[in-house]
């Protein structure tokens, strides 16, 4: 018969466990110290490589602010004649201006008598317009007795003041002279004579 085995006694094979399990390494694949360290190390080198790339930048900009502003000393002398220039010329131009308006006509003649012909009455005929020193001298005649033609004349000289084409040009339009004319079968011819002196004429 068998002897059986006693529970409480020891086994030919056996040793004390005096293992601290606290104190021994881990036995992870990728240890959590070694993680900690990885992510702190790519956020350190990401934070280096910017501060390079801004420390790249501002060199950059701080470079070309010298040089623009070198460039700005070294044409100050050009930039200076140019100013120089534009004051000469902005005068030069105010007296080219200024001859102008001095020169510049202040009558054309084609207006003139297109403005004439559109406040004729019809019994009034232009004969002849004359430009002079005094003015310019508009004669003609009108086919009429003597107080209408007078009358009509008058009206014409005052028409011609209240045009708004024609009166502002002058200082004076006056009818400067009325005669008997040569006689015809149908009522007396009156000549007359109306003189227009120019705002810048002499008097």
């Amino acid at each position: 018969m068998s002897r059986e085995r006693d529970p409480i006694g020891l086994s030919p094979h056996w040793h004390v466990d005096v293992r601290l399990v606290a104190e021994l390494p881990e036995d992870n694949v990728v240890g959590t110290r070694f993680l900690i360290n990885a992510v702190f190390s790519a956020v350190t080198l990401a934070m280096l490589l910017y501060a390079g790339w801004r420390f790249s930048v501002n060199s950059s900009l701080r470079a070309e602010i010298r040089d623009w502003e070198q460039r700005i000393v070294d044409n100050r002398a050009e930039v200076a004649d140019i100013k120089h220039m534009q004051r000469e010329y902005a005068i030069e131009a105010a007296k080219i201006d200024q001859a102008y308006a001095l020169v510049k006509p202040t009558l054309f003649v084609s207006g003139f008598v297109a403005d004439l012909g559109r406040t004729r009455p019809d019994q009034v005929v232009i004969e002849m317009i004359e430009w002079t020193d005094a003015g310019i001298l508009v004669r003609g005649n009108v086919r009429d007795n003597s107080q209408r033609a007078t009358l009509l004349l008058r009206n014409y000289e005052k028409q011609l003041k209240a045009d708004p084409k024609i009166g502002p040009l002058f200082r004076e339009i006056a009818l400067t002279n009325i005669d008997r004319g040569s006689g015809v079968n149908v009522g007396e011819t009156f000549n007359f004579e109306m003189t227009f002196r120019l705002k810048n004429s002499k008097p």
